[in-house]
């Protein structure tokens, strides 16, 4: 008897179109040479990487260990970029938005956020809950804490723990900051120096050496919108302003900051009177400002706040986000090599409208979680997931293929793809 491996197709009576492909083992004898089963080996490529267009994320990663020929053209960039997948966990926080999130060591981290009044966008309850989720087994755990409740605030990773870092408290703006430790799962207020950063939420904190550099942020109660910089020296737990040359961009809240090979990145936001899409870039070295925006490539996200921004290899990726009048489900790509703005669509896979989410990158893969959700009008916790681009080896398909197959699956599909390679788009 000869073990083969045959992806079928279901058609789905309900919505009439093709839907999951399941991997099958079937028997057959050697002598029976044809059989009445269509092998998808046999249609033409542009074929199977249309049918490979509707099926999950790890139905796709098993379709890599049945031959090297789907291995290859599973990688074809369209089945990839733009694609969201809602994940069904059980023990999931409740909806909120605006909770800080970070990931560090195959954990990620939420705390915080606010809930909505009605379908507004309006602070109803600021929250206090901590928690933590593993990439891994896919399981939430409550964390015991001794921080205040915050909303709007940032949570970045530095030697090793986490950083609080301003926020709302539900009765006023702070500028203090918090720390705790994954190892022990304690927290506690940090005593500073030096003139800290003016009370305030909505605010951007990046990592650099060992130092944290806020920029930006509001005070709803003073009506005050800010484009300050400040920085923080993690390890004598001091604060200075930062004095810069250039021109500083205009104030602003609700935007992005990412450090890429010492610069640090500023994309849109709110200025208190309109929403911006320029980019700024601010030299860490030197401590200069430059608006790079008449120098980039193609079009840019419109102007906008509220959205999710991550930087993966080369590349800052901007989701979502709003303008006051409409909520934007839409991804983009900048390169930071060309200058490059893209926008990423997928006309299989929906790009989730949303605002005011948490978000990050494990393994390649672009987290997010909770927010605020355009089309449904409310608070939500749903949980997003989307591949990034990469360039892998088969090595990471077997770790994957390891996590999601039984053994008796396992062997055959590691004997088929022991010397392949497989890459994305970079």
């Amino acid at each position: 008897m000869v073990y083969e491996y045959f992806l079928f197709i279901k058609i789905r009576s309900n919505n009439k179109t093709v839907g999951d492909i399941v991997l099958k083992q079937r028997k057959r004898k050697k002598k029976n040479k044809k059989n009445l089963e269509m092998r998808l080996l046999d249609l033409p490529e542009e074929l199977i990487v249309s049918i490979f267009r509707w099926l999950s994320f790890d139905d796709l990663s098993i379709c890599c260990g049945v031959s090297k020929t789907f291995a290859r053209l599973a990688c074809d960039p369209i089945l990839w970029r733009g694609r969201f997948e809602e994940l069904n966990i059980d023990g999931v926080p409740s909806p909120r938005l605006w909770c800080s999130s970070a990931s560090h060591d195959g954990k990620w981290y939420l705390y915080g956020g606010h809930t909505t009044n009605g379908n507004t966008n309006i602070i109803s309850t600021v929250m206090n809950d901590f928690y933590e989720f593993d990439f891994e087994t896919k399981s939430w755990t409550k964390i015991d804490h001794s921080m205040t409740a915050k909303t709007e605030h940032k949570t970045v990773v530095a030697q090793d723990k986490l950083w609080f870092v301003g926020g709302y408290n539900g009765q006023w703006y702070t500028n203090e900051v918090f720390e705790f430790n994954p190892k022990t799962k304690t927290t506690s207020l940090i005593e500073t120096t030096g003139e800290r950063f003016t009370f305030r939420s909505a605010l951007t904190v990046v990592v650099w050496k060992d130092k944290l550099i806020t920029f930006g942020g509001w005070n709803g109660f003073s009506r005050t919108w800010f484009n300050d910089l400040n920085i923080f020296d993690l390890n004598t737990k001091h604060w200075e302003r930062i004095d810069v040359t250039g021109d500083p961009p205009s104030n602003r809240t609700s935007h992005t900051a990412l450090v890429y090979n010492d610069c640090m990145y500023v994309f849109g936001g709110f200025s208190g009177t309109h929403y911006l899409n320029d980019l700024q870039e601010f030299n860490l070295e030197t401590k200069t400002w430059t608006d790079i925006s008449n120098q980039c490539i193609g079009k840019p996200p419109s102007p906008r706040s509220r959205f999710a921004a991550v930087i993966h290899r080369d590349c800052m990726y901007i989701l979502g986000g709003w303008n006051r009048t409409e909520y934007f489900a839409d991804l983009f790509c900048f390169n930071f090599v060309t200058k490059t703005w893209t926008e990423i669509s997928n006309s299989h896979w929906q790009i989730p409208c949303i605002s005011q989410c948490s978000y990050s990158v494990y393994k390649n893969r672009l987290y997010i979680f909770g927010g605020f959700c355009g089309k449904k009008r409310e608070c939500v916790n749903s949980i997003y997931v989307c591949p990034l681009p990469i360039r892998r080896k088969i090595s990471e398909i077997e770790d994957h293929i390891n996590e999601e197959a039984g053994e008796e699956v396992l062997e055959p599909m590691k004997k088929r793809i022991k010397c392949s390679t497989m890459e994305t788009s970079s």
